[in-house]
């Protein structure tokens, strides 16, 4: 198989060249970027010639960075703000550490002459997955996090595939390339068709690759569930990840219970994925969504804004927030946090679809109307989904255009970052006989 086509750089304007430029585009020292470069992986590129030096850096993946680090961003203190005081400690404390330094100096350039010698152990090799220092390097940069949006998404992409063609045999790359494409195509702006088959294609290399990765049965799950409509073969799947101990699998498996309207289950798939990484904050989320599928949005809101104290812009806590608010026809709080989260996750369709149902529903039916035409343009330019039209013509009361969009929502394998099955946005015409037709040629239980 080969790899993927490089993706070309930014353009010129985006593009800081040194330390110094990134650090000021920051607002933070030199020392600093650089910390957050070697522990956070902070978004800085090397020319393949020169390791230590010709760095750069583009704005809009450090501005992505900074979205997804803003606690650490935020709670970390400036080296270059130090006090006169604290730099006269710094100061005293070198001159009395000069001489312990020397010494100790000494003898760390005899051990990194000896590492360097001996090279990477083959204990590190095989955690790492790959001989290739650069490759590994875009792998650590690649990942999105666990709490990204669709630029993070998009970084990493192009992160994984520099990492594919460094070493085409690294499984953790291609299996991060089918990672990503699943995520992408929750954002929705690109074709299923595309989305699912080049995860499909990276998860089969990533497990050919290495056939003990959960990864790859996770991303294969989830192409059987949302886009083959075998759901009993995903189930399978999923289990095989979680085997294989892939944690994120709990959380997606989660997701694939809750389409299921397999609630309890759900929950407590969701409540094992927390436990796995108590700093992820989507299984939490999810699972207080599955309050407003079962009627009891008020319960939701109660638990998302439990989560959303210890991070008040993440965006799917407000979208879900906002509807549970729309589930318990509070369209004003409805409608304010929705639009915060399609600020937040970057006017995507399941958000702009949700937005624009609130506002129809909630009497702001000309905002809704104009939404609704800017999203019909959209589609005839080019490749956009079918979903969130059908979406705001059933918020305006326009049932048949509404089920005339959801087939073809349904024929494009992309009905919603929700199914219908499980969505209360469809109850209105959940007893209609298109309707149930539809849920019928999805596999899913109506």
């Amino acid at each position: 198989m080969q790899p993927d086509r490089k993706v070309e750089p930014l353009p010129a304007p985006d593009r800081l060249d040194s330390w110094k430029e990134i650090a000021a585009y920051l607002n933070r020292s030199g020392r600093t970027v650089r910390r957050w470069e070697a522990n956070e992986q902070l978004p800085v590129h090397r020319l393949k010639h020169d390791k230590r030096g010709s760095i750069y850096a583009y704005t809009r993946e450090l501005d992505a960075w900074r979205d997804s680090r803003r606690v650490v961003v935020e709670a970390t203190a400036d080296e270059s703000l130090s006090t006169p005081f604290r730099r006269l400690w710094w100061a005293a404390g070198a001159l009395l550490l000069i001489a312990g330094v020397v010494t100790v100096g000494l003898r760390w350039r005899a051990v990194d002459a000896e590492v360097a010698q001996r090279g990477t152990t083959n204990a590190e090799l095989a955690r790492r997955g790959t001989a290739n220092d650069e490759a590994w390097r875009l792998v650590q940069r690649a990942n999105f996090g666990a709490n990204a949006g669709r630029v993070q998404i998009e970084t990493g992409i192009r992160y994984y595939r520099q990492a594919v063609e460094l070493d085409p045999k690294f499984a953790r790359a291609w299996a991060g390339l089918a990672t990503a494409h699943v995520a992408l195509n929750a954002f929705g702006e690109h074709p299923p068709s595309y989305t699912m088959t080049e995860a499909r294609r990276y998860a089969e290399e990533a497990r050919r690759l290495n056939p003990s990765m959960g990864a790859p049965w996770r991303v294969l799950a989830m192409v059987s569930h949302l886009f083959d409509w075998n759901h009993t073969l995903a189930e399978t799947q999923f289990h095989r990840s979680i085997e294989l101990k892939d944690n994120v699998a709990l959380s997606w498996y989660g997701d694939f219970l809750t389409d299921m309207r397999r609630f309890d289950e759900a929950r407590d798939a969701y409540t094992r994925a927390q436990h796995a990484n108590p700093r992820w904050l989507e299984p939490s989320i999810f699972a207080a969504n599955i309050h407003t599928f079962t009627g009891q949005p008020a319960m939701t809101i109660v638990e998302i804004q439990r989560t959303l104290e210890t991070e008040p812009n993440y965006g799917f806590g407000l979208h879900y927030l906002g509807r549970a608010y729309m589930a318990s026809g509070d369209w004003l709080m409805a409608i304010e946090h929705l639009r915060k989260s399609n600020d937040v996750l970057g006017a995507v369709p399941f958000t702009l679809g949700d937005l624009g149902f609130a506002l129809a529903s909630g009497g702001q039916r000309d905002e809704a109307g104009r939404l609704l035409q800017e999203l019909r343009a959209r589609r005839n330019r080019g490749y956009y989904p079918a979903f969130p039209i059908a979406e705001i013509e059933l918020g305006l009361g326009n049932t048949e255009s509404a089920l005339n969009w959801l087939e073809s929502a349904v024929e494009e394998r992309n009905a919603g970052f929700y199914p219908p099955s499980v969505d209360p946005v469809w109850n209105a015409i959940r007893a209609t006989p298109r309707f149930r037709a539809l849920i019928a040629k999805m596999n899913l239980p109506s």
